[in-house]
């Protein structure tokens, strides 16, 4: 790509976002906080423009091409939340992930008929997506199968500060380029999962208590074919969730699908992990397909050993920094800067 080309994509970026640069400042190449003026206020006692989430997403304009800021003050928000196709460009904030909270309950069990997506307490479709200081909520227990938490289908989308809690399934990254930010994401099996390349960065990861039959995995990535695709974990942590007994193994995850790809650098991996540290998507599937990616680099934490480790083709139990830095976040989510306009900070090497 020449110069002229890549500077022309970032300012065609800064003119769809509506970006003011006087909102940004720069530090260590990081893109900092912004100012974040409100088009819109949610409120459940009344005080703000709406009192649901839903009613404040539709007053988004169709076909949006300048960001519209929802603010989402202090509170427990009980509804199921969907930005459709056509509400781009929308940014929704709270005050805090303990404090703006939004919980559902739909599950797979209770409704059989539905999809895994369709139970998601909030999902995303639309482009340009950025939620921000926002916790997101399934509540249905260990028992209910499927139920997500939060589910996002949009390119380009940037969770920051975003804490997402549930058993089974709770994050579904579906499909393109994604990141999350010292984010706090909770779960028992396949808890992080999806076709997207998507990067989980400084995020505290936390296995929760199964039940008897329940192996825990964290993540279930699922490329089928050569695309890009992929979870990236960095300098982030994997440990048992505080508040429950946790007396099972842990594994890293298990391949969904042909092409599944899956990088752990650079984290913490406390004693729950398993030493195999990978485990087959079933038995049947035990190896996976020499087509797998998965790679560890530079862990640390009792469970970062990679002796024992399972002797899969597809798995690299030392990675090499040239291979590593190819899943950092510029190098594999960022490379046309559009998180150069997210006002999200991050740091794009290792």
């Amino acid at each position: 790509m020449s110069r002229f080309t890549a500077i022309f994509i970032l300012l065609t970026l800064l003119a769809v976002q509506g970006f003011n640069p006087s909102l940004c400042d720069d530090e260590d190449n990081e893109i900092g906080s912004c100012i974040l003026t409100h088009n819109v206020t949610v409120s459940g006692d009344g005080s703000g423009d709406f009192k649901t989430i839903s009613e404040a997403v539709a007053s988004v304009p169709n076909n949006n091409k300048i960001r519209f800021n929802i603010f989402v003050k202090e509170g427990v928000y009980y509804e199921n939340v969907l930005v459709p196709k056509k509400k781009d460009n929308v940014l929704i904030y709270g005050e805090g992930m303990a404090k703006t909270v939004i919980s559902s309950n739909l599950s797979r069990l209770e409704f059989p008929k539905s999809t895994t997506a369709s139970t998601a307490t909030f999902s995303v479709f639309a482009d340009n997506f950025i939620a921000r200081d926002i916790k997101f909520v399934n509540t249905a227990g260990p028992e209910k199968f499927q139920a997500v938490a939060f589910h996002s289908k949009s390119n380009h989308s940037a969770m920051f500060r975003c804490a997402f809690f549930g058993y089974q399934d709770t994050l579904y990254a579906h499909v393109g380029e994604q990141l999350y930010r010292e984010c706090e994401i909770v779960g028992t099996v396949d808890f992080i999962f999806g076709n997207a390349a998507a990067v989980f960065d400084m995020c505290s990861i936390r296995a929760r208590k199964p039940l008897m039959q329940q192996v825990v995995t964290v993540t279930a990535q699922g490329a089928d074919n050569q695309e890009k695709s992929g979870f990236s974990i960095i300098r982030s942590k994997i440990l048992r969730f505080e508040d429950e007994e946790f007396t099972a193994v842990a594994y890293l995850g298990r391949p969904w699908n042909s092409h599944a790809t899956v990088v752990i650098m650079e984290t913490e991996l406390g004693s729950l992990i398993d030493p195999k540290g990978w485990v087959a998507w079933n038995s049947s599937a035990d190896p996976p397909p020499p087509t797998v990616n998965l790679g560890e680099f530079r862990n640390y934490g009792p469970g970062s050993d990679v002796r024992n480790r399972v002797t899969w083709v597809g798995y690299n139990p030392v990675m090499a920094e040239e291979d590593a830095q190819r899943f950092t976040i510029d190098g594999f989510i960022n490379k046309l800067g559009w998180l150069n306009v997210s006002c999200v900070p991050y740091n794009g090497s290792l």
